[in-house]
């Protein structure tokens, strides 16, 4: 959405409000917030530059001159510099440095590097700098040198390489005084003083570092005691040996456990199927089956099986012959019964007394025949191997637990024993390490070599005849003059647009008041002229006839007209106000031309001068005569019709004149027979403009567009108060009326490139209507 599409929606919707203000007490707070701003707006900034571009210009220039003045009038300066290579460059000089050493860090020469900004604070430090100075007394005791010259002449930095994009190990010292000789003499007591300082800071690191290794070997000792203890303490208890492999290993036998007891159960089902199937063949049980098997093999048991069954014959007989109590029958079976007893002892001796109850099973004592006997022999058979795997199976399953037992214990034990080793490998190397670092560095103690190395020796620049050659002169005043007096020049402008407190050209307006600028107003001198001839009493054709106004200024107020009636197409703007912050801004001549714009392209006009805080009024500029007019109408003393004025300067417009003002005059646009007079106006003209008093100093044109809708604010360039103007606007939107844009006055012609353009989109209609309006503004050119 555009700015100007985004305004259209606002403008709607507060023109509905609009209507309904006058039942909107004043007492109530409404408020309307103004459009975000986005951003920081840098362009008022850039075109106070522009307007007062001479001034900083001016003011840059002086204080550039100030600064040249006071750089030539600076003494002579010389300066001098040395370099010095601190820290080890190769690898094998980083694996003998002390301080990597002692740090650990001795894999390369890219370790842990110096901290410079230390390193700069002492070389710079009151008690480095206090000696260099006793040693520059000596040489010169009538110089008076003082630790506070040689603190603001010495630098220190480190060196950047250019070609490589990165800092050096290198570090550059440099000092500048007025004395040639004694800059030289400064940079060599600073390199003696900063090799002394690098040879005793070494050997002090040394020291220090044979101290904190003395420090923590006994406890690392200790702990690669404590540790190796755990350690064997872990193998005795869990046989531990190698556990990668151990635990490799274990589950590997918990895989092969598993394998063994699956092909054992099924096994064991098979054969537990196969005695099912016996059992219902013999109709034995093993131990019945067992029992059959043992009397068919014994003889006298089948001797005596023989016999019974030859008494029984005997008996069935002789129990043809004779009686059941005859002695013959009851003989036989007495013996019968003998051979039954004697059956019987034999079971039990076969047998024996646990197996007894098996004979209860007819089955047992039948005579047995080979194939039977066979099918027994396989019963026993697999019942006996269905024991042994049974037996079998509770092994595995017990050594199946074990087993898993220890696999999910051996995790814990191996993460234990794992990690013990790592702590004990890293104690013992960490050991190894210092007692190795300690007989690094008493070796080290024992050298005297300097650990810094001068790259660069001291130099100040010499002339052909051996004198120091002073510096060239410092432009930093110059700079420092061209700086401030831009900034300052642009300050300077700043403060004076602001105090002056108005707008310099319509971009100020637009910046200002956050609204559309819907016409631009070229100066016109003109009107200057029409207006002393109209006080003079010449008629207003006339008048006009002989001061005919300029085409720029009658295009600006046809692109004025043009932009409110096609950018409010959706809801055609009938009537409005024209106001402005304060007097003189041009309000009355905008609504009067305005007026005679829209009546040259046929539109009804009314032109209502409701401005009665002022004597002069539309009427003297129209030549009219004002002795009624609107107030008249307000005291209900005449009708419209009897006081509207056909002008002169156009057939289609009208005017009404404030009339004779009363004290009451003014209240009066607020009341009901006001708003009826308004109603009257909308409904018979196609345009009603009401010109009315400052928004400032006066409440009437709110009451005026709050019946009207909108009103259009007129600002006068390089004469109205940008505060004046904001404080219109806030007054506007507190009571909710609605502002349609705003027109600047007094525009230079020069900085006319072309009028505000109208909106981006039209309807079919608006296209024939902007045809028509083309057609008929070059019939009247």
């Amino acid at each position: 959405m555009t700015p100007d599409t985004e305004h259209n929606s606002q403008i709607l919707s507060i023109r509905e409000q609009s209507r309904t203000l006058q039942q909107v007490p004043l007492e109530e707070e409404v408020e309307f917030s103004a459009p975000p701003q986005k951003g920081l707006n840098f362009r008022p900034i850039l075109r106070t530059v522009q307007r007062k571009i001479l001034l900083i210009i001016g003011i840059t220039a002086l204080t550039t001159a100030a600064g040249a003045f006071l750089n030539s009038k600076s003494e002579s300066t010389y300066q001098g510099s040395f370099q010095m290579l601190v820290e080890p460059v190769t690898s094998e000089q980083r694996r003998t440095d002390p301080n990597a050493i002692i740090t650990g860090d001795v894999k390369d020469a890219k370790g842990s590097e110096l901290d410079y900004s230390t390193i700069f604070e002492i070389l710079t430090g009151g008690g480095t700098l206090t000696e260099i100075v006793e040693a520059i007394n000596v040489e010169y005791p009538d110089s008076g040198f003082s630790p506070g010259q040689l603190r603001a002449g010495l630098t220190v930095e480190r060196v950047k390489s250019a070609q490589f994009k990165g800092d050096t190990k290198i570090i550059q010292i440099s000092y500048q005084d007025l004395d040639g000789e004694l800059v030289e003499s400064v940079l060599k007591k600073t390199r003696d003083k900063y090799l002394k300082y690098s040879l005793e800071e070494r050997k002090s690191r040394i020291d220090q570092g044979v101290k904190f290794i003395d420090e923590q070997i006994p406890s690392l000792q200790g702990r690669v005691d404590s540790l190796q203890a755990r350690l064997q303490k872990l193998q005795k208890q869990y046989n531990l040996i190698d556990p990668a492999s151990q635990g490799g290993e274990l589950f590997t036998k918990v895989r092969e456990i598993e394998t063994e007891q699956l092909v054992t159960s099924r096994e064991l089902e098979e054969l537990k199927a196969l005695e099912e199937n016996l059992q219902n063949q013999l109709n034995l049980t093993p131990n019945e089956a067992i029992a059959a098997s043992a009397l068919s093999e014994d003889p006298s048991y089948q001797k005596l099986l023989t016999d019974l069954k030859t008494v029984e014959i005997e008996i069935a007989t002789e129990s043809t012959r004779f009686q059941p109590d005859s002695p013959q029958i009851q003989a036989l079976e007495e013996k019968r019964q003998n051979f039954q007893n004697l059956i019987t002892q034999e079971i039990l001796r076969i047998l024996g007394q646990n197996t007894a109850g098996a004979v209860d099973n007819p089955q047992v004592l039948a005579y047995q025949n080979p194939t039977r006997l066979e099918l027994i022999k396989k019963l026993v058979e697999t019942t006996n191997q269905i024991e042994v795997l049974e037996t079998r199976n509770q092994a595995i399953t017990k050594n199946k637990n074990e087993v898993e037992l220890q696999a999910a214990q051996f995790p814990a034990v191996a993460g234990e024993y794992n990690g013990i080793q790592r702590q004990l490998d890293v104690t013992t190397k960490t050991l190894d390490q210092l007692l190795t670092q300690r007989e690094t560095l008493r070796v080290e103690a024992a050298q005297n070599t300097v650990p810094w190395e001068i790259i660069a020796e001291p130099r100040v620049a010499r002339g052909p005849d051996g004198k120091p050659i002073a510096q060239d002169g410092d432009n930093k005043l110059i700079l420092a003059g061209v700086a401030g007096g831009l900034m300052a020049g642009v300050v300077l402008a700043i403060l004076w647009e602001k105090l002056r407190n108005i707008f310099y050209s319509t971009e100020d307006i637009e910046d200002t008041t956050k609204l559309p600028l819907l016409g631009k107003i070229p100066r016109e001198q003109s009107l200057k002229r029409a207006k002393k001839a109209t006080r003079f009493g010449r008629a207003m054709a006339a008048t006009h006839n002989s001061y005919p106004a300029s085409s720029l200024f009658l295009e600006a107020f046809e692109s004025l007209y043009a932009n409110i009636r096609f950018r409010f197409s959706e809801q055609p703007v009938r009537s409005l106000v024209i106001g402005s912050a304060g007097a003189g801004d041009g309000k009355s001549v905008t609504a009067l031309n305005l007026a005679k714009t829209a009546a040259a392209m046929g539109q009804q006009v009314l032109l209502v001068d409701a401005n009665f805080r002022s004597t002069a009024g539309l009427h003297i500029e129209l030549g009219l005569p004002n002795s009624e007019g609107l107030s008249e109408l307000l005291e209900n003393k005449l009708t419209a019709n009897e006081l509207l004025e056909r002008s002169l300067l156009a057939e289609n417009l009208f005017v009404l004149t404030s009339g004779q003002p009363l004290p009451d005059s003014s209240k009066r646009l607020a009341s009901p027979q006001m708003r009826h007079l308004m109603e009257k106006f909308h409904a018979r003209f196609d345009l009603v403009i009401y010109d009315t008093p400052n928004l400032i100093d006066y409440t009437d044109a709110n009451f005026l567009a709050a019946n009207t809708d909108g009103i259009l604010i007129v600002a006068a360039v390089r004469k109205t108060k940008s505060s004046l103007v904001q404080k219109s606007l806030e007054q506007l939107n507190t009571f909710g009326l609605l502002i349609l844009g705003v027109v600047a006055n007094q525009v230079k012609s020069s900085s006319l490139n072309e009028p505000p353009p109208p909106p981006p989109e039209f309807s079919s209609r608006e296209e024939e209507v902007t045809e028509e309006f083309i057609e008929v503004m070059q019939e009247k050119s």
